[in-house]
């Protein structure tokens, strides 16, 4: 792990900018209470986004496109929900298409270059959840790649938030993020968050009388992120959804 922190502390915008800065190559991971994601960049360029829970699917993109036929994108889905994460991170959607044989390049890299560009205006409105930046030894070759320039693709995102236009899927607001769907919220009140809640940590659940009560049902608050293995495997009929 070369670098993670809080999305609350450090937003997106910064952290890419600081990545292509850096001429990075590597993978960030975004997590938050609803949704995971990964930012692939290649010396500092976004080569590809992955955001599986929210975002419309690049093959229900290609199918509008007319690109893919449906029965394709089935076959393709059905394959998929049998790979791991780290084999999703290796080797993307779009390019297990075309080796499939089910659509041509050009025609996924211009449907990914529409996609990336809203992936991008949904992630700049993230306000909360964690970031982490690891250089694996085995990136993904991207068979199809985009090449995006982060700070094109920032501008053409505040664009769009100056001139009104709202995300897709609202995001999460939180007063803290330790606190949200915390197992021990019944038993609070305002005087112990006065007390005992900090920055970056509750220590009023890390007492020992709180421990002894219900050890199991404290949890530190990261858990909570929707970044298991199990949470990546979307159904069938969820991948088919296009909203």
């Amino acid at each position: 792990m070369l670098l993670q922190g809080s999305i609350t502390h450090f937003n997106l915008a910064s952290i890419l900018q600081f990545l292509a800065q850096a001429a990075a190559t590597g993978v960030l991971e975004v997590r938050d209470f609803e949704e995971f994601g990964f930012i692939y960049l290649v010396e500092g360029r976004v080569e590809g986004i992955s955001l599986p829970v929210t975002d419309e699917k690049l093959g229900a993109r290609l199918v509008k496109a007319g690109c893919l036929t449906e029965q394709q994108l089935a076959e393709a889905l059905i394959e998929d929900a049998t790979r791991s994460r780290e084999e999703k991170k290796v080797k993307p959607l779009g390019q297990r298409l075309v080796e499939m044989g089910y659509t041509e390049e050009a025609a996924i890299r211009a449907v990914m270059e529409k996609q990336t560009t809203d992936q991008v205006f949904e992630l700049a409105h993230w306000t909360n959840g964690v970031f982490l930046y690891d250089e694996p030894e085995q990136m993904p070759h991207f068979q199809v790649a985009i090449q995006g320039n982060v700070q094109q693709l920032l501008l053409d995102a505040y664009r769009r938030i100056d001139e009104g236009e709202t995300p897709r899927k609202q995001r999460l607001k939180l007063d803290s993020e330790l606190c949200y769907a915390c197992p021990l919220a019944e038993d609070c009140t305002p005087g112990i968050q006065r007390k005992y809640l900090k920055k970056d940590v509750c220590l009023w659940r890390q007492m020992g009388a709180v421990l002894d009560e219900g050890y199991d049902k404290v949890r530190d608050a990261r858990a909570l992120y929707r970044s298991r293995d199990e949470d990546a495997k979307a159904s069938l009929d969820a991948s088919l959804d296009s909203e």
